[in-house]
């Protein structure tokens, strides 16, 4: 705006606003003497600023190729531990092989992570997840033991009855490799997370981490997906057997 002195009507003098000219010679003298004088380190900023921005990307990509690939270690255990359960009729060794299936996921799921673990570290996490897990661990202990028990007299009466417990057997081994199938998804789904964070549970501990997730898992959904999957792979099996 430049200002310039005009006359009134009553014939005094007053002042104009009006508008002039850019003048941008001297700001672009200013925007050179700049480029010319930090050219390289405007020029390198930037290019730390897209490369800030393709690496954000990179580590995004990264983080969801891992959950990707965890959740299919684990989806993998969870019916590896159903179909070992529902297969072995043996009281307590079906439980024994479980715990072992678990301790494997572990370790699987920590190469994933990038995260160095032994065998005996793997053992020493699951047994602070289960206790953490409190309650339903214990409530999923007694329910697979009695189950247990109750599935190794129906395999062995199966011989005596002609085949008519088999029926029975399969219900029962069904649902107490369900039992341990969800166990497995939520033990799975802890390790993930502990293992996500660095190996660490955070400030409020592996009990409030655990409860978190478990309350966030939809069980009935589980169950029934174990089930069914379950189902498909015993008659899969059957009918191989009965084509051999």
């Amino acid at each position: 705006l430049t200002a310039s002195a005009v006359r009134r009507p009553d014939g005094s003098m007053g002042v104009q606003m009006t508008r002039g000219l850019p003048q941008v010679e001297d700001l672009k003298l200013k925007i050179l003497e700049i480029l010319d004088r930090e050219g390289k380190s405007l020029v390198a900023l930037n290019t730390m600023l897209c490369a800030g921005d393709i690496n954000e990307h990179l580590v995004q990509r990264k983080m969801e190729i891992r959950d990707d690939a965890a959740n299919r270690i684990i989806w993998n255990g969870v019916m590896t531990k159903a179909v070992a359960i529902a297969l072995n009729p043996i009281t307590v060794i079906d439980l024994l092989s479980g715990a072992v299936i678990d301790v494997v996921m572990i370790l699987t799921l920590s190469k994933v992570y990038g995260i160095a673990m032994t065998e005996a570290g793997a053992v020493e996490l699951l047994q602070k997840i289960a206790i953490s897990m409190g309650g339903i661990t214990a409530g999923e202990l007694v329910a697979n033991f009695g189950l247990s028990s109750l599935k190794g007299l129906l395999g062995l009466a199966t011989p005596a009855t002609g085949g008519l417990a088999l029926g029975p057997y399969l219900s029962v081994a069904v649902t107490q490799a369900a039992i341990g199938g969800v166990s497995c998804y939520g033990i799975g789904q802890v390790t993930k997370t502990y293992l996500a964070n660095g190996a660490s549970w955070g400030d409020d501990g592996p009990k409030a981490v655990v409860s978190k997730i478990l309350s966030s898992l939809d069980e009935d959904s589980i169950l029934n997906r174990i089930k069914d999957e379950l189902r498909a792979k015993l008659d899969l099996r059957g009918g191989e057997k009965q084509q051999s």
